[in-house]
């Protein structure tokens, strides 16, 4: 085929190659990547610790182990090529008769010039709606609370048994389900058309962005405090308000940013800075979820109540608190990065890619342009306001990580702060004042994310 032997070639511009697949699998994807990278994190720590501690063997050990790993994951992430023939008629240098292999001949009714481009599968991200995550998610919960209930009132061999099985599917859907339904809420809110590689890359991100992170919280911030006489970091010491005010807002927000930052190729507008540090504080979400779900249902008799309120809060709080507080980092680098680059509002387009969609199995058109692109839905009311009245959205990183630094210390140091006051009262008066603080807080996170939801929509795209 004289397609064949002729060199590869860039593809036209503007063609976009979009294998079909459905909406769930990108949830399991990033599931099993999740998985991954968290045992990469915590090998890594171990070979940090090591050279810390001056044990070598802990570190080369945990070095030899962490190789296949990060092999695998480069497995994983490895884009899917596709070797795309292209048949243009071309009266000057083209042919009538194209050999094909097995002894076939091609016979083409004019003159037909045969070029040949591998091209990355891009399909749109698409996800479930999100009312069906969020249904699947509360089902998770009440079904597990069910589950783990009667190991509250039996030590029965059978009870715990069933408190196994049911806590191996609630952890995998109890930490992963809230932030993917933020995901899905967010790609088709802020209406931009993103692939779903692209998608990935921003999520994988913030999954990335934790291991300096952990390196800083659980490694370097602690020793300088130990260096500087704080040796206590014991539940309501000052060494733990000091990590959790400073060191985590701090290393958590500026590793996030960087990791935003490291994503400046994809970012060609302030609303896209916004969509990639939403994603990727929610990426950075779903690892730092996984860890805080295990524990809880390591509650023992208690793990039906410390598991359905840790996954709760965290679904409706914490995770989307990491999300707007680096959507603030990411909208602020999007401005200067656009500036940098001399791009002005009234010259940012929308994307024109023409979509061609297939099936991957029979290599049958299964979709169109139009289908695809419209995947931005009606906002809803309640998130809509007019452009003279909604909030100014930093358009600097000096001010944008600073807020999002702030947001995220006041979070942590308040929830510090409620627990230290009444920490020499009743168990009971304790656990009522920290439920009412944590409601007053996310109150007003749902109160700010709205404003700032309805600032995003009216940025440059």
């Amino acid at each position: 085929m004289q397609a064949m032997v002729a060199p590869l070639t860039p593809p036209p511009k503007g063609l976009a190659l979009a294998s079909k697949s459905t909406t769930w699998s990108v949830i399991w994807r990033m599931l099993g990547i999740v998985l991954l990278l968290y045992v990469i994190t915590q090998v890594a720590i171990l070979v940090l610790y090591g050279m810390i501690e001056g044990d070598s063997a802990l570190s080369i050990c945990a070095m030899i182990f962490l190789v296949p790993l990060l092999l695998l994951f480069t497995y994983v992430r490895r884009p899917k090529i596709t070797h795309v023939v292209m048949a243009a008629p071309d009266s000057t240098d083209g042919a009538l008769q194209h050999s094909l292999p097995d002894s076939r001949m091609l016979f083409t009714p004019v003159p037909t010039r045969f070029s040949h481009h591998l091209i990355r599968d891009s399909p749109p991200l698409e996800m479930p709606p999100t009312s069906t995550l969020w249904t699947v998610f509360c089902i998770t919960v009440l079904a597990a609370f069910l589950g783990l209930l009667p190991v509250m009132l039996s030590d029965e061999p059978i009870w715990i048994l069933l408190a196994v099985l049911v806590g191996v599917p609630a952890w995998l859907f109890g930490f992963s389900l809230p932030v993917h339904a933020w995901w899905a809420f967010s790609t088709r809110h802020f209406q931009l058309m993103t692939t779903k590689r692209d998608g990935e890359q921003m999520l994988v991100a913030g999954m990335l962005s934790t291991i300096p992170a952990i390196v800083i919280n659980s490694l370097l911030f602690p020793l300088m405090l130990i260096m500087i006489g704080i040796e206590s970091m014991e539940p309501g010491s000052l060494g733990e308000f000091l990590i959790l005010t400073i060191s985590a807002p701090v290393g958590e927000e500026l590793c996030k940013a960087a990791f935003v930052l490291s994503l400046y190729k994809l970012i060609d507008s302030p609303k896209r800075g916004f969509q990639i540090g939403f994603s990727v504080g929610l990426g950075f979400a779903l690892l730092e979820n996984l860890q805080y779900i295990m524990l809880s249902l390591g509650g023992g008799e208690y793990a039906a109540i410390s598991y359905s309120m840790t996954t709760v809060i965290r679904g409706i709080g914490s995770i989307p608190g990491h999300a707007f507080w680096t959507g603030l980092s990411g909208v602020s680098i999007g401005w200067y990065l656009c500036t940098k680059r001399g791009i002005s509002s009234g010259k940012i387009q929308n994307d024109d890619t023409k979509w061609v969609v297939f099936d991957g199995d029979t290599g049958q058109l299964v979709n169109t342009q139009r289908e695809l692109t419209n995947i931005g839905r009606t906002v809803r009311g309640w998130l809509y306001k007019p452009y003279d009245k909604v909030w100014s959205l930093p358009r600097s990183p000096l001010i944008g990580i600073p807020l999002a630094i702030f947001g995220h210390a006041a979070w942590n140091g308040s929830s510090w702060l409620v627990s230290w006051l009444f920490s020499e009262t009743d168990i009971v008066v304790q656990f009522l004042a920290s439920i009412t603080w944590i409601i007053v807080m996310v109150v007003g996170l749902w109160i700010i994310g709205r404003e700032i939801l309805a600032a995003v929509m009216h940025l440059p795209s």
